[in-house]
């Protein structure tokens, strides 16, 4: 039987390479998975093509599982036989390429009511479990960060990130490669659904939708 941790949450679905094929919403149906992507934007795969599921959830880790599609329409895809590969699939979720406003969230200096200052800064990329910020500002690696973002219907969203890898670059603004903390319920069901929509629109124009 599979987590019932993992239902309803944004994954993505990847043939064995690796490569991107769709994102949804995942379902556990007995030993069966589901994607559903209410919109009607997932691809038609035929019958018992193989396939990998990824899927996040920030409190118990990542989820990686292969099968065999059973059925398949715009809004609706079946995957059977599934086999759990968790433990020897390494691989991180895409990072897609974005150039979207954000803020860091930073302590105020002085003053007797805590305030954060809101410091302007570009996502430069994103994916389920971490995301880049470019900043003139200056942190080092394991520096937690406060990153807001607004995501759906512009609603903002704090995330708690931690810098993990630096890029520099001469002439530009630094890039930290941060990755995501534990989300509460709603930032990670708000972080799934702005990813989502990106990835979907990005699998539309490259199939020329």
């Amino acid at each position: 039987m599979l987590s019932k941790e993992y239902s309803g949450l944004g994954c993505e679905v990847t043939d064995l390479n690796n490569r991107l094929i769709a994102t949804g919403y995942l379902d556990l149906v007995g030993d069966e998975a589901e994607v559903r992507d209410t919109s009607g934007n997932l691809p038609i795969l035929g019958l018992n093509t193989m396939v990998k599921i990824s899927v996040r959830n920030s409190k118990v880790g990542t989820w990686v599982m292969t099968g065999r599609v059973y059925i398949s329409d715009r809004s609706f895809l079946r995957i059977t036989e599934l086999k759990n590969c968790t433990e020897s699939e390494k691989r991180r979720f895409f990072r897609l390429a974005v150039d979207h406003s954000a803020a860091l969230l930073l302590p105020s200096l002085g003053g007797r009511i805590a305030r954060r200052q809101k410091v302007p800064v570009r996502l430069r990329d994103i994916s389920l479990c971490g995301l880049q910020v470019e900043t003139e500002r200056h942190f080092d690696m394991g520096d937690q960060l406060t990153v807001s973002i607004a995501m759906n219907h512009n609603e903002e969203v704090e995330l708690e990130v931690i810098v993990r890898r630096i890029i520099q670059r001469d002439g530009r603004p630094t890039c930290y490669g941060c990755e995501l903390m534990e989300l509460s319920a709603y930032a990670e069901r708000q972080l799934c659904a702005f990813i989502l929509r990106q990835q979907q629109e990005q699998i539309r124009r490259s199939r020329g939708d």
